[in-house]
């Protein structure tokens, strides 16, 4: 009998084996694909089925006289919702929270009511406990919203709306493409708002400005890679990063820093500017390195001062900032990404060259799979059934 059973996991094994050589045949690893698509799959959240589907939601959230919007996530799509939050307030002058989903439902707001709308951000639509935090809103009178990419999910089932992106399911476990759809689609929402409430004259910049962003991903995702490279072997040694942003991009910040600690094998912490300047910074060593997103906004004088104390220190500084901005010192690697590109739509763009350093990380072994993180270690799949 345990003979029988060894056979016939050897032959699993050699299943899976042969569907991992065939995937890596046809290109190495899913998340580069992701990476390479995310242009292409921004570009058609600008086609019509995806604007009726923001237009429609839009209408009725004017219609329902909505006056305060919660947006609500794990993981990613949390961090996403840090992102939009500044869009929502600015553009569409609604007062807007951001909650972890399993925290919203165990320490709820006062104010769920008719006058509020919740979005829910879950690329499968299956995230554990999205329902019943749907059904808990909807009891309280609240106008529960999808965001999602699956368009027969859990979710997508029991809200009263859906805003479905247009990539589709995805093999490999970290977010990429999802994580940006799902801002692009949110922030195509904040404009639809903002059109209603203050005319189009006044929000038609933003459009414009949406409508480039595509295309300065792909120039971003087209660049030569060598750099990224280099700085691999610089950092190769390093014993933690820290990620830093402010306003918009804490969420870059976020998202960045769970993809550092999955490819590098190491510590990755993300801080808001100012947080990190008052205490971790205390830590910094030579086999350190930072990140700095330094987008345009108030805080980006404060962002490049951060990051030359911290050259001063003698850690590894990494800095993404705008195309026009003259540095008279230097670092270990400078990402420059094109000027238009103002803050609140930024966490779109900085993210990209960011992941695609973090990939060459991962090329490395040091830490997870690329694909499958640790699901193909039996110890953390155990931990994690458990966890679930």
């Amino acid at each position: 009998m345990e003979n029988r059973e060894n056979r016939k996991k050897g032959i699993e094994n050699q299943i899976i084996r042969k569907k991992q050589v065939e995937i890596r045949e046809k290109h190495p690893f899913y998340i580069w694909e992701s990476i390479t698509k995310n242009p292409r799959i921004l570009a058609e959240c600008l086609d019509q089925e995806v604007v009726n589907q923001v237009n429609r939601v839009a209408e009725k959230i004017v219609q329902k006289n909505i006056e305060h919007l919660f947006l609500l996530g794990t993981a990613a799509g949390f961090f996403a919702s840090i992102a939009e939050k500044f869009a929502f307030e600015q553009i569409a002058e609604i007062p807007t929270s951001v909650y972890l989903t399993s925290e919203f439902k165990i320490y709820p707001p006062m104010n769920i009511n008719s006058k509020t709308a919740a979005f829910f951000h879950s690329h499968s639509g299956g995230t554990k406990g999205d329902p019943e935090v749907v059904k808990m809103i909807k009891n309280s009178g609240g106008f529960t919203i999808g965001i999602t990419d699956i368009q027969d999910s859990a979710l997508a089932k029991c809200v009263d709306d859906v805003i479905i992106g247009p990539g589709g399911s995805k093999p490999e476990m970290p977010a990429t493409r999802t994580y940006t759809s799902a801002i692009f689609r949110m922030l195509q929402l904040a404009i639809a708002l903002g059109k209603i409430k203050q005319g189009e004259e006044k929000i038609q910049k933003y459009q414009a400005e949406l409508a480039q962003i595509p295309e300065i991903v792909e120039r971003i995702t087209e660049k030569d890679i060598s750099k990224l490279q280099n700085f691999v072997n610089v950092c190769k040694e390093c014993s933690s990063l820290f990620v830093i942003g402010s306003g918009p991009n804490y969420a870059t910040a976020d998202e960045a820093a769970i993809g550092f600690s999955q490819s590098m094998g190491i510590p990755a912490q993300s801080f808001q500017l100012e947080n990190f300047l008052h205490g971790p910074i205390q830590t910094l060593r030579s086999n350190m390195a930072v990140i700095f997103i330094a987008a345009p906004g108030p805080l980006q004088d404060r962002a490049l001062l951060a990051a030359k104390a911290c050259k001063i220190i003698g850690s590894k500084v990494i800095l993404l900032i705008p195309e026009d901005i003259k540095l008279a010192d230097e670092y270990d690697l400078i990402i420059r990404i094109p000027s238009i590109v103002t803050e609140l739509f930024s966490p779109v763009v900085y993210i990209s060259p960011l992941w695609q350093l973090a990939y060459q990380f991962s090329l490395q072994g040091r830490g997870c799979h690329p694909d499958y993180l640790s699901m193909n270690n039996p110890k953390f799949k155990e931990a994690l059934t458990i966890l679930k």
